[in-house]
């Protein structure tokens, strides 16, 4: 992790970002206790009992002289806090659960003059130039007070080692950042990729170079989010990682465009530099730019069943936020999001960290272990790392965590598997008993009959939903599905657009309304009187839903929307929110028929649906819902329905 905007600074992070447990290893009378199971966010000791210093690292499994499998873990030393980093430093272990501290594998300089000094730096950069070693001095400088005069230090983030069979050596890849200049104040301007290699796996990693890597043409895409062209410069490298196909492929993975967009970049042959230099790269070949806009960063990648799996978060400095995933079965294909592999109320920060690496544990099996950072700046030295399950579920779905205690047991082996049967467009509110019994899974090559229980929470609102299943056997799956409640009268999509879920509902029921919206007047095909006033327009197109079509008021004026030719009863007002624009803070006062039903609708970027019920509609046939400003912002409405329930 790593402050990419050069004004950033370092906040404290508050009692989400506090440590979930004790330490389970004290070193007490010269006795260290040994760890069998992973407490995500509590403090984690090595041998020694010290702090493990691994942060924004990797595992990368090996053998030892004995043919016996041994973990390294690597990752930023921030023993000295967020600069005076030492370098990188490695641990080992043959359990995942206790590590031996192994030292520095790639160690930082604090003067030029270490070349000669200091017998490491002497030895491992014996042959090399002063220019060579003007570069590694550049590029390894981490201390706060330089002594050549440059305003900031440099920057070694995210290490990442893979092993390289044909060449036999191992090799690191970094973020290495730091000042364009000797006068520059940010420690952000490089934006590079930098390269070390080494004969054993706890090193000495030999530093040789960094670079920009591949980047589109400047003219050939516009700059994100503003139609402007290009920063010339091109090829960032912040948050990374490294990738080994089964053929022996490397891969390096990368945040690019002042982390706008996602690079993966194929590398030579000696995992040294990239497949082609960056004015010669072919997309497709030698590279691509994926989930391009989207603000992404700490990459983290996995394979399993042919398929790549990509990890990454927001870019929102050190506080968490959503991790999402995506797939491709090309690794040098566009990769297609899937969301949030989390759900419940951790997916909102991802358990309070961000992603670093993804252990193939048991690939062969599928059983892979998510690594994270807890970021404390205030404390980065005592930063806890998150460590969790990862399961697959239908079809490939993948799923993070709880972020509670756990063991190398819990990892349960995946084929993967799908649900055929082909359920319904729509459901009933909070009602699933129309729904099948049993499903048809299949597993490989054979269909099966299993026994089914419906979510019938994942269906208690109107609208789109994700309706949830589970198998007799504990797995789960979803399917996209409408709801719909009983005696549907008007179904309205605010904006006019008739999405495909608006037309399910048209389709399912008798409705007043024969479109998705209008201006009020009468409907030309059920002669009733309908429709929104006030100043307004519309949002979203019909590739959206109900959700992301919607109708925004202008001038500070008021939404109303009335519903006449209702027949004499009680009635519930059902109505849809999303904001798309959740940082204008709005907000607004609901009125039906004259009377208050929400004194604070409050507009989030999350689908939100109201319920008002006990709506009485009398001999006129006629409900008003009146949707004011509260806040300065304008309002808007995603959806309204009404359904009579008495």
């Amino acid at each position: 992790m790593k402050l990419f905007r050069p004004v950033r600074i370092l906040a404290v992070l508050g009692a989400a970002l506090t440590l979930l447990a004790p330490a389970t290893v004290a070193a007490q009378a010269g006795h260290i206790e040994r760890y069998t199971s992973f407490r995500p966010g509590a403090q984690w000791l090595d041998n020694n009992g010290q702090v493990i210093q691994a942060h924004g690292g990797q595992i990368v499994a090996s053998t030892d002289g004995g043919g016996k499998r041994v973990w390294y873990w690597y990752g930023e030393d921030r023993s000295n806090g967020y600069y005076d980093s030492p370098g990188v430093h490695v641990y080992s272990s043959y359990d995942l659960y206790n590590w031996k501290d192994r030292g520095l594998a790639l160690k930082a300089m604090s003067s030029p003059g270490q070349f000669e000094s200091d017998p490491y730096f002497a030895k491992v950069y014996k042959h090399y130039t002063p220019a060579q070693r003007e570069v590694v001095w550049r590029d390894l400088s981490t201390n706060s007070v330089r002594s050549d005069g440059w305003a900031r230090p440099s920057i070694l983030e995210r290490p990442k080692v893979v092993y390289n069979k044909s060449t036999r050596k191992w090799v690191m890849w970094v973020h290495s950042d730091g000042p364009s200049s000797p006068d520059s104040t940010s420690t952000y301007a490089r934006a590079e990729a930098g390269v070390a290699i080494a004969d054993s796996p706890m090193g000495p990693f030999r530093w040789i170079d960094s670079y920009r890597l591949n980047h589109v043409p400047s003219d050939s895409v516009p700059w994100c989010g503003t139609g402007s062209s290009f920063d010339p410069a091109g090829g960032m490298a912040r948050d990374m990682n490294l990738f080994v196909d089964d053929d022996g492929s490397a891969y390096i993975i990368y945040s690019s465009e002042e982390n706008r967009s996602m690079y993966i970049s194929k590398l030579d042959r000696d995992y040294t530099y990239l497949s082609a230099r960056p004015e010669n790269a072919i997309q497709g070949k030698d590279f691509v730019r994926t989930l391009a806009c989207n603000q992404r960063e700490a990459p983290a990648m996995f394979k399993s069943e042919g398929r790549y799996y990509l990890l990454t978060s927001g870019a929102t400095g050190w506080d968490p936020n959503p991790a999402r995933y995506a797939t491709s079965d090309n690794v040098l294909g566009q990769f297609t999001d899937q969301g949030s592999p989390i759900s419940g109320p951790g997916a909102a920060t991802t358990f309070g960290s961000q992603s670093t690496n993804v252990i193939p544990y048991d690939q062969e099996n599928n059983k892979f272990i998510f690594m994270a950072d807890r970021w404390t700046p205030s404390d980065l030295k005592n930063a806890p790392y998150v460590w969790m399950p990862m399961s697959l579920g239908e079809s490939g779905s993948l799923s993070i965590g709880p972020d509670q205690e756990w063991t190398l047991d819990d990892l349960a082996p995946y084929q993967r598997w799908s649900v055929e049967t082909q359920l319904p467009d729509h459901t009933w509110l909070g009602d699933t008993s129309a729904l099948p019994a049993e499903v048809t899974v299949r597993t490989g090559t054979r269909s099966t009959q299993v026994a089914v229980t419906w979510d019938a929470t994942s269906v208690a609102r109107p609208g789109p939903a994700n309706l949830r299943g589970t198998l007799a056997d504990g797995r789960t799956f979803t399917r996209s599905i409408v709801v719909m409640p009983h005696e549907l009268r008007y179904a309205v999509n605010a904006g006019g657009v008739a999405t495909a879920d608006w037309q399910i509902l048209a389709k399912n029921a008798s409705l007043l309304n024969s479109s998705a919206e209008q201006a009020l007047g009468t409907d030309p095909i059920t002669g009733t009187s309908w429709g929104y006033t006030g100043a307004s327009a519309p949002s979203g197109t019909a590739n959206g839903d109900l959700y992301s079509t919607l109708r925004y008021a202008k001038n500070h004026e008021p939404l109303t929307y009335t519903f006449g030719g209702l027949e004499p009863g009680t009635y519930t007002v059902h109505t849809g929110y999303f904001d798309p624009w959740p940082w204008a803070n709005r907000a607004a006062q609901v009125t039906i028929n004259g009377a208050v039903v929400d004194q604070q609708r409050l507009f989030t970027g999350t689908n939100e649906a109201a319920a008002y019920g006990g709506v009485t509609v009398g001999a006129d046939g006629k409900i008003a819902v009146t949707i004011a400003p509260t806040r300065s912002p304008d309002i808007q409405v995603s959806w309204l329905m009404v359904a009579r329930t008495g």
